[in-house]
């Protein structure tokens, strides 16, 4: 199929999307069989995957893979290929327990400090110096790995199947901190205030990629993130809010004093089931969805603005303005953009998923709407929880 891995690991790689275009967003496991893309959503097994690649239907794409590989002793080949592959596979570890991934996080935290421009990214956002002393965000270290991993294993700390540590060539256990993941940890917490994950806020943004998790998994005896849902506020209350990034959830929580879930992407809802049963199980008696307002963004453009966009050789809608007389071009106020409309719809459709997790829950569920245009779409303001809250606590008076 001509696809070339933008990251690899040990039973998946990542790709760009064939179908919105996401750079690194479609990851393909190898050992489940199946494909998910984070941004726009398409997934499924690799049989669908080879039929959307070329147009076919699932019987037709049966048919021109068993042709391909000609049965007999190309399936042998592949077969052999297969084992290669495996053997040739980065030995993981399994998954520590969660008071050992919350005690060795715990201890890193505390050997590590936040820079001033980190602190002073965060107090932009809303955060007060005692909120985030109190949340331990730290900036990631830039020297030192391996002797800082001695000196966790020192103190008792477990470090083989915690995310985020591995084993170099020479079998030294050290940190997977480097150039492009630099930037501030915001640690991830369950129900119980446990630390479970850390994703990155990078300093540089590679791909549109802003967050990205602390995380060792395709490394020697490493351990991926596993992608855990963060939970801020009081885990008692009788209503809960669900957004997107534990950073945000996080400043909604202090400008608000509301009870937060927070997934690391509106796809990646397959644990909320779990979480929200739980807290119904106390008081929980009613969910607030707070994803972005993208969810209702306009998907026109002017066509001015796409001479610059990365998609432009390819968007049908362009194509068309372009094809037009220039006479024609002048009465063409707006361009229906369809990258736009894939980011819309990858929101939506994480919007009801959870609408339909909480409908399975028999837990009533309404969605949170602000900033709004006289179309009622989004009018480009405020686009997070956060950022809502945060203007409307600087609107109040003093």
């Amino acid at each position: 199929m001509g696809l070339q891995p933008v990251r690899s690991h040990a039973e998946d790689s990542d790709f760009n999307c064939i179908f919105c275009g996401g750079k690194g967003k479609m990851n393909i496991n190898y050992r489940k069989n199946v494909y998910g893309c984070v941004k726009c959503g398409a997934g499924g097994g690799m049989l669908g995957l080879y039929a959307s690649y070329y147009n076919l239907t699932a019987r037709e794409a049966y048919d021109e893979i068993c042709e391909k590989l000609r049965l007999g002793e190309p399936a042998e080949t592949a077969k052999f290929l297969a084992r290669e592959d495996r053997e040739k596979a980065v030995p993981e570890s399994i998954r520590a327990s969660e008071d050992e991934i919350h005690h060795t996080y715990s201890k890193l935290l505390s050997h590590l400090s936040l820079s001033k421009k980190h602190l002073e990214d965060l107090t932009a956002r809303g955060l007060t110096e005692e909120q985030i002393r109190h949340e331990q965000y730290r900036s990631t270290p830039v020297f030192g790995l391996k002797k800082l991993t001695e000196t966790l294993l020192e103190e008792g700390c477990t470090v083989q199947g915690v995310p985020g540590f591995y084993q170099d060539k020479n079998g030294q256990w050290t940190l997977n901190f480097h150039n492009r993941n630099s930037g501030f940890l915001i640690p991830v917490r369950t129900i119980d205030g446990k630390i479970q994950g850390m994703q990155i806020r990078a300093d540089e943004v590679i791909e549109d990629r802003k967050y990205v998790w602390f995380s060792s998994g395709g490394r020697n005896m490493g351990t991926s993130s596993g992608s855990p849902v963060h939970i801020i506020g009081d885990t008692d209350a009788d209503e809960v809010y669900v957004t997107e990034g534990p950073l945000k959830g996080t400043i909604a929580h202090y400008m608000t004093g509301k009870t937060f879930l927070c997934v690391a992407g509106v796809t990646q809802y397959k644990k909320m089931p779990e979480i929200l049963k739980a807290l119904k199980q106390r008081k929980l008696a009613r969910v607030s969805e707070a994803y972005d307002m993208d969810k209702l963004i306009h998907c026109g453009v002017r066509p001015m603005k796409c001479p610059t966009c990365v998609f432009r050789g390819t968007c049908e809608p362009y194509g068309g303005f372009c094809s037009l007389d220039d006479s024609l071009r002048r009465q063409v106020a707006e361009i229906h953009c369809p990258h736009i409309r894939v980011k819309r719809d990858n929101i939506q459709r994480g919007c009801m998923h959870l609408y339909r997790i909480c409908k399975e829950l028999s837990l009533p569920c309404q969605r949170m709407i602000w900033c709004l245009d006289d179309k009622g779409e989004w009018n480009g303001e405020n686009k997070g929880i956060d950022d809502y809250y945060v203007a409307l606590k600087q609107s109040e008076p003093l």
